[in-house]
């Protein structure tokens, strides 16, 4: 071993600056939680809106179950067998929420309701319904479907 030099590396509990960069660059404590914090806004994001939606589905579903309410009401009014509301038989269907309170009834393509010369034709509730999404950190989205359900005049 002559004209060799042994190399401190290899002494026990001797370590040199090159072995203590090497060690912090390997470390990658750091890296899962700035993933996580980049992650985690499009994860939230996706999880309300998932929520959103369907909070205004089920509002959608109830408001489509009101108009059915207001369309029989509306058919069956020409044989005298009800004296029902038409927008009142919306508006105690569609609880919790409260709907437009401009439904207009059609019989056979014009406005009217049931009688007994019209016993057959197709009464159609309907109304424009704003549902509103409301995402954080997105801009609030207002959609406006036509709620609607059609009946025969009875």
């Amino acid at each position: 071993m002559r004209g060799r030099r042994r190399s401190r590396r290899h002494e026990p509990g001797v370590n040199t600056h090159m072995d203590v960069v090497r060690r912090l660059l390997r470390r990658d404590r750091g890296a899962v939680a700035v993933e996580f914090a980049l992650i985690m806004p499009v994860l939230v994001l996706i999880l309300v809106g998932t929520i959103q939606f369907g909070r205004v589905w089920s509002q959608y579903q109830v408001y489509n179950g009101a108009a059915r309410e207001g369309a029989r009401c509306a058919a069956v009014a020409a044989g005298g067998f009800s004296s029902c509301s038409v927008q009142g038989s919306i508006n105690s269907a569609a609880q919790p929420y409260t709907p437009a309170a401009n439904a207009s009834v059609t019989v056979g393509g014009g406005p009217g309701t049931c009688t007994n010369a019209t016993r057959g034709q197709s009464v159609r509730v309907a109304w424009v319904q704003p549902l509103d999404i409301d995402i954080p950190f997105w801009g609030d989205v207002t959609v406006s479907p036509t709620i609607q359900a059609t009946f025969r005049c009875e």
